[in-house]
Order: structure tokens, then C-alpha cells, then sequence
């Protein structure tokens, strides 16, 4: 992917919305709960609130705010470590600074995380938790943290809403904070479309990566008659990908005698090759089509226009 961008002035939820869609494939239904938080949080008064880290993965999505992954023992702590600590899965992960609404939509900045750093970051600059607010209906209440609680209405308070752990050292989580900001605020503007095509891209890749060092690994031919090496393509891919994408794929990957199909009694599809192919071998990459290549040319060279009134249908960022 290259060096991380920053996108500005973008809309937020669209634009979540379409990252989610290069590589999560399954429960994208998750995506409703965050949509929900960023709402939520777009209307806050706080300022704490309006900076949120948000992950994807292959089999849902997160929503955290920032200053709360950064304080230990805390289920937003404990979940963005976990996908680093515990899986293999691909993640792609951001930042997002909500910046207000325009036109019934939630604007902000997204800024790319190199989660794997990011991660190392969280993991070692962590801050104890101290205290734990418990917020009822009708006022707060302060109790230690390692003290456990239930969520049952107070007799003065009334109903029990939310908690909100608190760090041992506020003034570190704010000079933490500021550090993030700032490092954030240092990345390149990217064009958010020219970023959607290259996580699709990447995405056909990795893919490709995956099914070419599955291969070598094999010991011995796996299909059911022992004539082939087969790996089955990632379930979620094959959630996400058109038919151009695993048309790309196939070209991608470097095999004389492959093929995609289904093995009787799988649900899933599997790439095969003959038990004497040469599996030492690294994927290709294959050129862009001529077509392709000569509209390029043609937008790189072609004379500037004055703006004119037009209508958009694509995606608005």
C-alpha cells in the first residue's frame, strides 16, 4: 500500500462504508452498530468523543473511541490488541476525526493506521485505569475500577446508562493524545477513490499470495483422487469479488494447469493444479489492458477544461 494518507472533509459513513466492502466479507451488519456510535458521537458536546478508531477485518467491524483503546483492561483495549495477538486476519484500520454535518451527513478526516505499528504503539504505551464512572439517569458515581458493578438502577440516581473508565493519569492520556494528533496530522492528502481502487487491488493480491504459499506448503496432491494440489479461495474474498476480480486473480496467479471449481460435497471453490505443476514459483502481476492503459494516456495529456455544472453519481466524499 505504500506510505499512509490522510483523507479530509470526507463523509464519514459513506466512506467507511465503502473501505468495509475491500475485505469484509461477512457480518457487515456490524457496520450498523458503528454507524450508530459515530451518530452518537457526531452530537456530543465532548471532545473526547469526536475522535474514533474504526477496524475492518474479514469477518466484521469495530468502533472504538481513540482515548479508550489506549486505557488498559478496557473492552476497546482488549479487542484492538486481540486481532494483532490472537488471528492472522488482514485488518485495515483508521482514525476519524468527526468534524461536524453538512447536508444530513457526518463529516470528518480519515487517516490510514498502519495497524500492526499502531498496535505496537497501544501495547506499549497503555495507561493503567484508575477510576470508573458509572452514569445513571439523573447523575454520576466514582468507584475504583478493579471494584465490579452491576447495571441495576440507583435509589437516587435512577436508571443505569453507561460507564466510562478513567485513566490513573489523565494528563498522560491527554499528552498521549496530542502525540497521536499530531503524528496523524503530518500524513500526505490522498485522493480517497485513487485509496478505494488501490484496497481493491490489494485485496486481489493478497489473495493471490495467500492461495500461491498455501500451494507450496502442501506436501503431497490433495484433491479427492490424489491427482491435484488444490487451496480453497478465502470464503470472504469470494464474498466481495466480481467476476472481473477472480478472472484478475486466476491471471495472477503463476500456474500452467490451473483451474477454479467446486469438489463435490464443498460448499466452497478451490484452485487446482496438477500434482506435476511447479509450485515454486511467485505470482504475476498482469500488465493493464491496452484499453486501459491508452485512457490513461489519454487523461494525462488531454487539455484542461473550465469547470462546468455537472451531475455526480459517484461516491461523495
Amino acid at each position: 500500500m505504500g506510505k499512509r494518507n490522510k483523507f479530509e472533509n470526507v463523509d464519514v459513513l459513506a466512506s467507511l462504508e465503502a473501505i468495509l466492502k475491500q475485505n469484509t466479507g461477512f457480518y457487515q451488519s456490524d457496520f450498523d452498530i458503528d454507524k450508530q456510535i459515530i451518530a452518537e458521537k457526531a452530537a456530543s458536546p465532548s471532545k473526547e468523543d469526536k475522535t474514533l478508531l474504526w477496524l475492518s477485518r474479514p469477518s466484521g467491524t469495530y468502533c472504538f473511541r481513540e482515548r479508550d483503546v489506549f486505557i488498559s483492561d478496557t473492552a476497546p483495549h482488549n479487542t484492538w490488541r486481540y486481532y494483532k495477538e490472537q488471528s492472522r486476519d488482514p485488518i485495515l484500520a483508521y482514525a476519524v476525526e468527526l468534524t461536524g454535518t453538512e447536508g444530513g451527513k457526518i463529516k470528518g478526516n480519515l487517516y490510514e493506521l498502519d495497524y500492526e505499528k499502531h498496535y505496537e504503539r497501544v501495547k506499549n504505551d497503555t495507561l493503567a485505569a484508575g477510576t470508573v464512572t458509572l452514569v445513571y439517569e439523573h447523575g454520576t458515581r466514582e468507584q475504583p475500577a478493579d471494584r465490579r458493578f452491576d447495571g441495576y438502577p440507583d435509589p437516587q440516581l435512577g436508571k443505569f446508562e453507561r460507564f466510562e473508565v478513567q485513566p490513573q493519569n489523565p494528563e498522560a492520556l491527554q499528552f498521549l493524545l496530542r502525540e497521536e494528533k499530531e503524528s496523524r496530522d503530518k500524513l500526505k492528502l490522498g485522493d480517497f477513490k485513487e485509496h478505494i481502487a488501490a484496497l481493491h487491488e490489494g485485496m486481489i493480491e493478497r489473495e493471490a499470495r495467500r492461495i500461491v504459499a498455501d500451494m507450496k506448503k502442501l506436501s503431497a496432491p490433495n484433491s479427492p483422487d490424489k491427482s491435484h494440489f488444490m487451496v480453497e479461495l478465502s470464503p470472504s474474498f469470494m464474498r466481495l469479488a466480481s467476476t472481473k476480480d477472480t478472472e484478475r486473480l486466476f491471471s495472477m496467479l503463476p500456474y500452467k494447469t490451473l483451474a477454479f471449481s467446486q469438489i463435490k460435497n464443498s460448499y466452497g471453490t478451490y484452485a487446482l493444479i496438477g500434482k506435476d505443476e511447479n509450485r515454486d514459483r511467485q505470482i504475476r502481476k498482469p500488465r493493464p489492458s491496452v484499453r486501459a492503459q491508452l485512457a490513461q494516456d489519454k487523461k494525462r495529456t488531454a487539455p484542461k477544461k473550465a469547470a462546468a455544472k455537472t451531475k455526480n453519481h459517484g461516491l461523495e466524499v
